[in-house]
């Protein structure tokens, strides 16, 4: 509708001002119009305008568009001009000078351009156009038309006869009710702008106060309703206004509310801090801060306050707040923290209890151990030997659950320190493989060891730690496989590059029984064991996996496996280790 009244306006303007010139252009001779061009040179302007309208309303970014619309003001200027010219009906034929015509067209291209151009930049600042931009807009607009109507009469020469003049003269009389018809139809246009102009005025005020009117009803609405507190300060900290959750935050009385100032209510230890953040935001900074106040019936609440300046003419005006609840967050998160304190407590006292009792129970516990292997080594019946055997296997299997369990906790606790040494590599791998010769062996197992040519074996690296993974690792394959055999491999990880910080990969395979693939995923969590049938036959602790997991994510490497079941398992783990050199009996 606005495009379709502007365009209309417009139009009638450009066409209003070409007639009016012609008015002030004297000609010897009396003059009349053609009623069909004429109708064009009224309806072309308008729909060159509102075609150039839709385009701006539509984008205007970039220059093209600019262009285009540039294009379709030229057309209307132009297009009214020169049907304006061909309706007029003289005994004179119309000449024109096609340069004079170019650069008719060219001013009205130019500066509908520029006109253009002003009026994405009022856009671009996201204002509204000051009275002195749309003055400037208009004169170039205004120009545009009059500078292309008076170069196209400049392009413009009459040719003809005096006896043409002759016969004109005759029929003047019967022309003036046309001049005076024109007269009429001009003024009547004027007077439609006139109109148009003044309406489009009352609508937008009417408009602006409609959306003025609508902007306070939303704006008191999200005030009203507002769950949290909202307030209105003036600049030197009065209370204005508060919306109805003040109340019930604070159990205030709206009534009550405005005689508070920040100190009557703010705990004093944070008031200097509420009081930067209020000064910041009479600076026109926004921020946010968190305060104890008191209820009105004397508890403490815990509030998060944003402090939002209202700038009104580039001063700071009044200041609102918006300041939520957060006394529930505030008093969940000290329970958990002293649940966190409680807990680390816990854990360390059951560290404690864990390492003085593994001590207690070992020493005793060794003697055990130590006293049945050298029994077992006197002549003994083959029922005292199978009875001492039972003895000796049993103080064994304890002692490795509670070492599982001291390790496992030492872990938890992060009280398990590793100590960096230089070792041999292919000593580490020998030594472990030589740990279950003899079980291997009695089960009719083949244990096979591979290092890799390309690994040097002088590493840095926690010894210890890296052989309790292998034992545990193949302990376990020793302990599942029926058949068949276990071997050991060590090879370059990552690239494969033997350089200092490389990566060492360890895998133990074995031709067991398997894992299932759903239980994989679960393998080293701790106290988890699988639920394969024959598993539950070497039942343990389940902690085996996990502090190996633990070691070697200690040592900054990596562990996985892969199983098929009937067919064998496949531990993995990779460990950074640095070359060294290192000269001991196993070198």
């Amino acid at each position: 509708m606005w495009l379709l009244l502007g365009s209309t306006a417009m139009g009638f303007g450009i066409w209003s001002m070409h007639f009016i010139g012609m008015l002030a252009y004297h000609l010897p001779v009396d003059i009349h119009y053609h009623p069909g061009w004429l109708a064009i040179s009224i309806l072309l302007p308008v729909l060159a305008v509102y075609a150039a309208f839709r385009m701006m309303a539509r984008d205007l970014a970039s220059n093209l568009a600019m262009a285009i619309g540039s294009f379709w003001l030229c057309v209307a200027i132009v297009g009214m001009h020169y049907s304006g010219m061909a309706a007029i009906r003289m005994p004179y034929d119309q000449r024109y000078d096609w340069l004079l015509v170019a650069a008719s067209i060219g001013i009205a291209f130019a500066v509908s351009f520029a006109a253009l151009k002003l009026s994405h930049a009022n856009q671009q600042k996201g204002q509204a156009p000051s009275q002195g931009a749309k003055m400037l807009l208009s004169l170039l607009l205004g120009a545009a038309i009059a500078g292309m109507h008076y170069t196209g009469m400049a392009a413009v020469s009459f040719v003809g006869t005096e006896a043409d003049a002759a016969h004109v003269r005759e029929t003047a009389e019967r022309m003036q009710t046309g001049n005076a018809l024109l007269a009429a139809v001009i003024g009547g246009s004027m007077l439609f702008i006139l109109a148009l102009v003044m309406a489009s005025q009352i609508l937008d005020k009417r408009l602006a106060l409609r959306i003025a009117d609508s902007n306070q009803r939303r704006y008191d609405s999200i005030f009203e309703h507002h769950p949290d507190m909202v307030c209105l300060y003036d600049p030197s900290g009065r209370i204005l206004k508060a919306n109805p959750a003040a109340e019930r935050i604070m159990g205030y009385a709206a009534s009550e509310l405005p005689s508070r100032f920040h100190n009557e209510m703010v705990n004093p230890d944070e008031f200097e801090q509420l009081k930067a953040c209020f000064m910041a935001a009479l600076q026109g900074e926004s921020g946010t801060v968190e305060v104890t106040v008191r209820h009105k019936e004397g508890h403490l609440l815990h509030l998060s306050c944003t402090m939002v300046p209202w700038v009104e003419n580039g001063r700071v005006q009044d200041i609102y707040t918006i300041s939520k609840d957060i006394t529930g967050s505030v008093e969940t998160e000290r329970q958990l923290l002293a649940a966190k304190r409680d807990a680390e407590e816990a854990l360390r006292v059951k560290s404690d209890f864990l390492a003085v009792m593994s001590h207690e129970i070992r020493t005793p516990l060794n003697g055990v151990i130590g006293m049945s292997a050298i029994l077992l080594e006197t002549e003994l019946s083959e029922e005292q030997h199978e009875f001492v055997q039972v003895i000796h296997g049993s103080g064994a299997l304890l002692l490795s659950t509670i070492n599982d369990v001291l390790d496992y906790s030492k872990l938890e606790a992060g009280k398990m320190q590793l100590s960096i040494a230089p070792f041999s590599l292919h000593g580490l791998v020998r030594d472990t493989a030589m740990l279950f010769q003899t079980q291997c062996k009695q089960k009719g197992l083949e244990l096979a060891c591979a290092v890799d040519e390309g690994l040097t074996d002088g590493m840095l690296g926690d010894e210890q730690r890296i052989c309790q993974v292998l034992i545990n690792l193949v302990g376990n394959a020793v302990k599942f496989t029926a058949k068949g055999g276990i071997e050991v491999v060590v090879q370059p990880g990552g690239h494969g590059a033997a350089e200092v910080g490389q990566r060492v990969r360890f895998e133990v395979r074995d031709t067991g029984i398997g894992i299932p693939g759903e239980e994989l995923e679960h393998l080293f969590q701790p106290f988890y064991q699988a639920k394969n049938g024959r598993a539950k036959r070497h039942e343990g602790t389940g902690l085996g996996l996990a502090i190996c997991k633990d070691l070697v994510e200690m040592m900054g490497g990596t562990i996985s496996v892969t199983s098929v079941v009937g067919e064998g398992t496949c531990f993995v783990f990779e460990l950074p280790l640095e070359a060294a050199s290192f000269a001991g009996p196993n070198a």
